[in-house]
């Protein structure tokens, strides 16, 4: 057995991408960890296609810890760049989210996002915010320096207070329209852009009141994306760039958790 894949990034952030539209697929979350380890293919989320009646088609997603994920705005965008149309539906365990293609560009509508109480963990405040997965969002004055990242990001992924685990965003205001982000995953760690992410921390500055503007430009280590934030959806627009195109082998497949006996 072989697979074919395509490993895309949007924004500094990376999946490796398999389509199961012809052909079932079926991965452990051993099989999972090893294709998403960077000695090997490596990437943020692994991705699924799989053919839907409700929409053009239907995508799962998981983390590279082998864990599933509601959604993800920059994996949406790069399975809809795929699809090569201009409108697209693609049905996520978050709900159907609609992708529309501008030139170079593609844009998602990730629905409306649902806040929860704030809450202070590890000397931060965060404000809490569902945008098809939970995000934990707090503010600072100045660029989280790497001990304290990651000393905080994985404690509060973590913390009780999130009985589901939760992504967590060090967001820095830098103007009206442009929020600087480093950002921990849930059951990734650090990545370089995260697109809910990008939504969380958009809608929790305009909610808060420390900005003013609704499109806010949001910039990840990997590269920017631009959130507007209208009639209770949110819209994410960005780029997607295509890496490579390769195949995994039976033997590299090989999940030693089940093939004993």
């Amino acid at each position: 057995m072989t697979l074919s894949f395509v490993k895309m990034s949007g924004a500094g952030n990376d999946f490796v991408i398999f389509d199961a539209r012809k052909e079932a697929i079926s991965l452990t979350p051993t099989q999972i960890k090893k294709i998403s380890d960077r000695k090997n293919i490596g990437c943020d989320q692994l991705i699924v296609i799989k053919n839907s009646a409700e929409a053009d088609c239907e995508m799962e997603i998981y983390n590279s810890d082998g864990s599933m994920s509601g959604a993800c705005g920059n994996a949406t965008r790069c399975v809809a760049s795929l699809l090569e149309k201009n409108e697209v539906k693609i049905k996520t365990a978050a709900g159907i989210l609609k992708c529309q293609r501008s030139d170079n560009l593609i844009s998602v509508d990730m629905g409306a996002p649902k806040f929860a109480k704030d809450v202070a963990l590890h000397g931060f405040n965060f404000s809490c915010v569902d945008v098809g997965n939970p995000h934990a969002v707090t503010f600072i004055d100045q660029k989280i320096s790497d001990e304290k990242f990651f000393d905080v990001g994985p404690k509060v992924e973590l913390d009780k207070t999130f009985p589901k685990k939760t992504n967590v965003e060090f967001a820095q205001i830098i103007s009206d329209d442009l929020i600087e982000v480093r950002v921990w995953e849930r059951g990734a760690g650090e990545t370089l852009a995260c697109g809910s992410g990008a939504c969380a921390v958009a809608v929790a500055a305009i909610k808060n009141n420390l900005v003013k503007a609704k499109k806010i430009t949001i910039r990840f280590r990997g590269g920017d994306l631009e959130i507007e934030w209208a009639n209770d959806s949110i819209v994410m627009t960005g780029g997607y760039t295509k890496i490579f195109e390769g195949v995994i082998d039976e033997e590299f497949l090989v999940d030693p958790t089940t093939s004993a006996g």
